[in-house]
């Protein structure tokens, strides 16, 4: 009698452990088309598409939140359950995180107007001619200020990402941050078309890809899970699927 007791009360232990694994997780994030934005009060786009697959593949309630950059950086610090896309994964970051990923990776660039025959550029020092606008606590604006820029002189900060591109339509900013994947979302609200804009040179960006950053004490089970999740997604083709979705 005591031996059935015992192992009904560690069958109901391991299951309520098992739930317990698989609590909810809050993914913050920010309005990035085409990685991740608001679509019919819904979160959609390649990144958060991609982590609300993985989420199911693990049974995990995952719900997203869209909010300004440098608040989901802090809300997911703060959340024991909270993740971050799509973050960017670099030395500075890495002990801040644990890191389920990569998510998508895309070459990005720094562009100008066609017309604008006076950017030539060969490197970032040659860019500090010119003006920028990056939201803050972005990881280019690091890299912009490593290589030579100043804020309120050639780099504005901006409070959202692509909110430069209104500046850029009216003359104010000279340069901006896309790549191949980003620049149709972004040339949108400008009155530009995809042609009107070239790139002027290739940002060297050292980090490892954009990553679901999860909170230094997110289960770790579960984060195997995630990255396990991700991995076969790869393996099946089902990633490059959802960035077709969203490919213009």
């Amino acid at each position: 009698m005591r031996l059935r007791f015992w192992l009904m009360w560690l069958s109901v232990a391991l299951t309520a452990a098992g739930k317990a694994e698989s609590a909810d997780m809050t993914v913050y994030t920010e309005h990035f088309p085409p990685y991740q934005f608001v679509h019919k009060n819904r979160v959609v786009g390649i990144n958060a598409d991609i982590v609300r697959r993985m989420c199911q593949k693990v049974e995990a309630e995952c719900r997203f939140e869209l909010l300004p950059w440098q608040r989901a950086y802090q809300n997911v610090q703060q959340d024991r359950a909270g993740g971050l896309i799509s973050t960017a994964r670099s030395d500075d970051r890495e002990q801040q995180f644990q890191w389920v990923g990569p998510l998508v990776k895309s070459t990005s660039y720094l562009y100008k107007l066609r017309q604008r025959e006076d950017i030539q550029l060969v490197n970032l020092a040659d860019a500090t001619r010119f003006t920028i606008g990056i939201p803050p606590n972005d990881v280019y604006e690091a890299i912009l200020i490593q290589h030579g820029f100043e804020k309120g002189r050639n780099l504005l900060n901006v409070s959202y990402k692509h909110a430069d591109m209104k500046l850029f339509a009216l003359g104010k900013l000279d340069l901006i941050v896309g790549s191949p994947l980003t620049l149709h979302y972004q040339v949108q609200a400008t009155g530009f078309a995809l042609e009107d804009l070239v790139p002027a040179l290739e940002f060297p960006l050292p980090v490892k890809g954009n990553y679901l950053a999860l909170n230094l004490a997110f289960p770790k089970p579960l984060k195997q899970q995630l990255q396990q999740a991700l991995d076969h997604m790869n393996d099946e083709g089902v990633v490059q699927q959802i960035i077709e979705q969203y490919r213009k």
